[in-house]
């Protein structure tokens, strides 16, 4: 059978969570905004919960999905291709575009799943720096994670 996997965001937010990440890693002292359940604006598929003082972020954000994904992909544990599973995380991106916290927000209940978008994102470690246009310290992100979701 097919592993079929999608990321992307969806409008309907999932049931949210302050579950701990499925990591040993702790919160950074600073507050990104992480984890307060705030709606944020769609740039394709991940959300920015931020001010994006009006900054054209797709072009950046594709960047970062891509490199979110492929790692993603890498990760998946070969137990997922029978799992259906949804999670979201939320992540904060500094001006230099180092990854400053995260937040299991919503589980898949699975905690292989969790733990492989989780290391998705934290194989990244360094991201592009944010736009200069940017006048922020951090850009503060959802994203969601499908496992074999129904078409």
């Amino acid at each position: 059978m097919r592993l079929t996997i999608l990321l992307f965001c969806c409008a309907i937010a999932l049931g949210q969570t302050n579950a701990p990440p499925p990591s040993d890693q702790k919160p950074k002292a600073q507050d990104y905004g992480l984890g307060v359940g705030a709606a944020g604006k769609h740039f394709g598929s991940v959300e920015v919960l931020n001010d994006a003082q009006g900054v054209d972020f797709g072009p950046y954000l594709k960047d970062v999905v891509v490199q979110v994904r492929n790692n993603w992909y890498r990760l998946i544990p070969q137990s997922a291709e029978n799992k259906k599973g949804k999670l979201a995380i939320e992540f904060a991106i500094t001006k230099d575009g180092t990854l400053a916290d995260m937040r299991l927000v919503a589980t898949s209940g699975d905690k292989y799943l969790d733990r492989a978008a989780w290391a998705g994102i934290t194989a990244c470690n360094q991201f592009k720096p944010l736009p200069d246009k940017f006048a922020g310290k951090y850009l503060a992100l959802r994203m969601r994670f499908y496992y074999n979701p129904d078409k």
